[in-house]
């Protein structure tokens, strides 16, 4: 659609902005969390990802709320124009990086969630790859803008101003001609870009994810030893798995749901010629929605680890309540009480255990966590489990419980 009516300039002109200021916000309030409020969290890479990808939503956020302001005074069919073309080409190379900057970053956690975890969360052992990410992010976003940018591309668009012909529709119209863009190298550039987007968007963290899973499958998978290590180890799988499919999924369809709507237009308009305004103008919006959509996952997936914290917090307080037991009592002979008092006190901190949540972004970096052991076991994998205090998992539990019932019957 090039000529729109009084009532459609006024909703590509204004939608978006309620959303795009809420993004801003949204993506503000991340960035205070990590400087003033948790600047802790910066010590590990998942968290200065996190932080890169935020100052690029709250760049995009304001080009988006800035809309068609930013456009040369006089431009056709388009409410609001007040600007100049500076003003216009420097909020269209802003949109062209930026926009591109928030999904790679996003995509690239879930490549960083593979090397992560297969590290077992010892960053010294990835920290290299971080510089790797921001260089990729300057490599698929800086070259194309400047491209565009000195070809003189970046004009007036729909809602602001980004890779466009001017006058809009003078490609499709032999009788208007293009004063800037249009020409054969300048659409090529411009499905290049598009193609990088729908690659880094769609394609790369379903890919690591997909990777990551089949690395947890495999792990430990021929593992020989007691009974007991073998149900630990398929325990362990079982439980990354599960952990592994519900990230993964709020990870993914939550960025998604952002953008989807914005490809079925495309695919509409190509496949069938049809303009669906109302799906385009919902799309514009959701995607400048995605500051908010990323805060709420990246909180959501804090709790859960704040949550295993816990877990882990008072699985160690009954252990270290059990040594005082053992401490104090100075004698190894056991009644069929202090029996119960021990196998109640395993039960419990077995029980809290449980609370451990394998995150697959932020893990627990220590070489004694059980998924650690499960997913890098050495020669001696059985005896870290059987000898580490440290540890809640305990490959004797069954055993454990088993004298406990007895002991009461």
């Amino acid at each position: 659609m090039k000529h729109l009516n009084e009532t459609q300039q006024r909703v590509f002109a204004y939608a978006m902005k309620p959303f795009a200021a809420l993004s801003f916000l949204s993506g503000g309030f991340v960035i205070y969390h990590l400087l003033a409020q948790r600047r802790d969290k910066l010590q590990r890479m998942y968290h200065r990802i996190i932080l890169a990808m935020n100052i690029c939503v709250v760049t995009v956020a304001a080009a988006d709320f800035v809309g068609t302001w930013a456009m040369p005074v006089g431009t056709p069919y388009r409410l609001g124009a007040a600007g100049n073309q500076t003003t216009c080409t420097t909020q269209g190379f802003a949109r062209i990086v930026f926009y591109l900057a928030v999904p790679y970053y996003y995509s690239s956690l879930s490549i960083y969630s593979y090397v992560a975890v297969e590290k077992s969360f010892m960053e010294k052992n990835y920290r290299h790859i971080e510089k790797w990410i921001h260089l990729g992010a300057i490599i698929v976003t800086i070259p194309l803008a400047i491209f565009f940018l000195l070809f003189k591309k970046i004009n007036p668009g729909l809602v602001g101003c980004s890779v466009e012909e001017y006058p809009l529709g003078c490609i499709d119209d032999p009788n208007v001609p293009c004063q800037r863009g249009g020409d054969a190298l300048s659409e090529m550039f411009k499905k290049i870009y598009g193609s990088v987007f729908i690659i880094i968007t769609f394609v790369i963290p379903p890919m690591a994810l997909l990777f990551l899973r089949a690395s947890i499958k495999k792990a430990s998978h021929g593992a020989i030893g007691s009974k007991g290590k073998k149900k630990m180890i398929e325990s362990f799988r079982k439980e990354a798995l599960k952990n592994l499919t519900a990230q993964s999924a709020l990870y993914l369809l939550s960025f998604w749901s952002t953008q989807i709507l914005n490809y079925i237009t495309a695919l509409t308009i190509i496949f069938t010629g049809y303009y669906p305004y109302y799906i385009h103008i919902s799309g514009l919006c959701s995607s400048s929605f995605q500051g908010v959509v990323l805060l709420l996952v990246y909180f959501r997936l804090e709790a859960k680890t704040s949550s295993a914290k816990t877990g882990i917090e008072t699985c160690e307080a009954t252990r270290d309540s059990a040594q005082i037991q053992q401490n104090d009592s100075g004698d190894i002979r056991l009644t069929v009480a202090d029996i119960r008092v021990a196998a109640e006190a395993e039960r419990k901190s077995v029980d809290s255990s449980l609370k451990y949540s394998f995150n697959i972004f932020d893990g627990t970096p220590d070489e004694s966590s059980p998924w650690a052991n499960f997913l890098n076991p050495g020669d001696d994998f059985e005896d870290e489990f059987k000898d580490d205090s440290s540890s809640c998992f305990n490959i004797n539990e069954d055993l454990t419980l088993e004298v406990y019932d007895n002991s009461s019957s």
